[in-house]
C-alpha cells in the first residue's frame, strides 16, 4: 500500500521593487502650503501699512487701491457670509433677513458694552447668545411654512429688528448713532487697523474651522440630507424640526457676534446701517462664492468688498491718463461697479452655477485630466 503525500508548491520569492520615497509627500506639501499662506497673511498688513514690499515702494495702483480698512471690513463680512452659507447653502434654509442678526449683535453690544461697561470678550459672548435666541425665534416659522412664505417671514424679521434698534437708539442715544468704547482684549487695545487685523484674522480662522468640522460631523451630514431631500431625511430618523432650529441658532450666533465686532470697529453705528441692501449683500456673496462651500464664502466676501476698490482705483488712474474715455470711466465709477457685479453674477449663474468654488473645482479637474494626458 503506497502512501502519497500532497505536493507542496514551491516557495517563490517575490522581489518588491524599491519605490523611492518622495522628498515632499502630500502631507508635507500641505503643511508647507499652510505655512506659506500664514506667512503671506501675516506680512500683508505690513505691505499695506508701509505701502512697500521688502523695501520696494508700491504705488496705489500696484496695491489695487486696497488698504487695511477694506481688508478688515472684508474679514468681518466673511463671518456673515460663512454663517449665511451654513444656513442656506448647507442646511437649505433661505433667509434674506441676515442683516437682522448683525443688528441684534450691535444692539447687544450697545447694551452690554456701552451702557453696562462689560469687557469686549464678554460683549462678544453676550452678542452670540442674543443672536442664538433671535435665531431660534426666526426659525420657528420654518416649522409651519415653507418656500416663499418662509422667505417673507425672514424679511419681516429684518424690518422688526431694525425698528427695535432704531427705537432703542432714539431712546437712549442721539440720532447721530450709538457710540462704542475702544475694544480691548486683555491688556491690548484694538486702536489701530493692524491690531484689528491680527484680532479678526484668527477669529475668522476659528469660525471657519468650527464650521468645517461641524459639516463633517454627523449633524452636518444630517443638515445636508435635510437640504437635499427633507422627506428622506425624516424617514431616516432625523428630527428636521430640531435641526432647523439648531442651524438657525448657530448661524445667527456667528452673525450677531460679527455684528458686535462691526459695531466696535466702526465706533459708531446707526440703525440705518442695517438696511435691506445690507442683508442682500450676504446673499450676493454666497452666490458669487458658491452655495454650500465655506471656501466660496471667503472668496465671495473678498470679491464683493475688494472689487469695488480695485475698479475705482483703475478708473481713477485711467481718468488721469486716458483722455475722454478715462474721464468717462472716472465719472461712472458707481455704474461701472454695478455693471461688473451684474455681469459677474450672470456669467457665474450660466457657466458656473457653483460659484467661484465650483469654477475652481472645474478648473482643477480639467488641469488634472490635462496633466495625466501629458505625463502619460
Amino acid at each position: 500500500m503506497t502512501s502519497t503525500t500532497p505536493s507542496t508548491p514551491a516557495m517563490t520569492s517575490v522581489v518588491v521593487p524599491l519605490i523611492p520615497t518622495p522628498i515632499f509627500p502630500w502631507g508635507w506639501r500641505r503643511v508647507l502650503t499652510v505655512i506659506a499662506v500664514i506667512a503671506v497673511l501675516c506680512y500683508l498688513p505690513v505691505v499695506l501699512d508701509q505701502r512697500a514690499i521688502f523695501g520696494y515702494r508700491l504705488s496705489n495702483l500696484q496695491l489695487l487701491n486696497i488698504g487695511m480698512t477694506q481688508i478688515n471690513l472684508t474679514l468681518i463680512a466673511i463671518l456673515g457670509a460663512l454663517s449665511l452659507n451654513y444656513l442656506t447653502g448647507c442646511a437649505g434654509l433661505i433667509s434674506i433677513g441676515h442683516g437682522a442678526f448683525y443688528a441684534v449683535g450691535a444692539m447687544a453690544a450697545a447694551v452690554t458694552g456701552t451702557q453696562w461697561g462689560w469687557p469686549f470678550p464678554l460683549v462678544l459672548v453676550a452678542a452670540a447668545i442674543a443672536g442664538a435666541g433671535a435665531g431660534v425665534i426666526a426659525g420657528l416659522p420654518s416649522l409651519r411654512v415653507r418656500g416663499l412664505y418662509f422667505v417673507l417671514s425672514t424679511l419681516a424679521l429684518h424690518f422688526i429688528v431694525v425698528f427695535l434698534l432704531s427705537e432703542y437708539q432714539y431712546k437712549f442715544f442721539d440720532v447721530v448713532g450709538i457710540p462704542f468704547n475702544e475694544a480691548r482684549v486683555g491688556p491690548f487695545a484694538l486702536d489701530s487697523s493692524m491690531r484689528w487685523y491680527f484680532f479678526l484674522l484668527p477669529l475668522v480662522a476659528v469660525v471657519y474651522l468650527c464650521l468645517r468640522n461641524t459639516m463633517r460631523s454627523r449633524e452636518g451630514r444630517a443638515l445636508m440630507a435635510m437640504r437635499d431631500h427633507e422627506l428622506a431625511a425624516t424617514a431616516a430618523g432625523i428630527d428636521v424640526r430640531i435641526l432647523r432650529l439648531k442651524a438657525f441658532a448657530f448661524s445667527s450666533a456667528i452673525a450677531a457676534m460679527a455684528g458686535a465686532v462691526y459695531a466696535y470697529y466702526m465706533t459708531n453705528v446707526n440703525a440705518e446701517f442695517f438696511s435691506i441692501n445690507f442683508a442682500i449683500q450676504f446673499i450676493a456673496m454666497i452666490i458669487i462664492g458658491g452655495m454650500g462651500s465655506l471656501a466660496g464664502s471667503v472668496a465671495g466676501a473678498a470679491i464683493w468688498l475688494l472689487l469695488p476698490a480695485v475698479i475705482s482705483g483703475f478708473a481713477t488712474h485711467a481718468g488721469t491718463s486716458a483722455g475722454p474715455i478715462g474721464q468717462f470711466l472716472l465719472n461712472s465709477k458707481p455704474q461701472l461697479v454695478n455693471l461688473t457685479f451684474g455681469l459677474l453674477v450672470v456669467v457665474l449663474l450660466i457657466f458656473a452655477p457653483g460659484g467661484m468654488a465650483g469654477l475652481g473645482m472645474q478648473l482643477r479637474k480639467r488641469f488634472s485630466i490635462w496633466r495625466s494626458a501629458v505625463w502619460k
